[in-house]
């Protein structure tokens, strides 16, 4: 499966001890299967 990330950057092994608790969906690595949404 592919997924994508909002960045530029490759990320092999997501940290998610540094992820804030207030974000949108709580503390995670968030990634989508829409390219074009991650682009945006």
């Amino acid at each position: 499966m592919i997924v994508y990330h909002g960045s530029d950057a490759i990320v092999k092994t997501p940290d998610l001890l540094h992820s804030a608790k207030r974000l949108d969906f709580g503390v995670g690595f968030y990634v989508t299967t829409v390219k074009e949404q991650a682009e945006r």
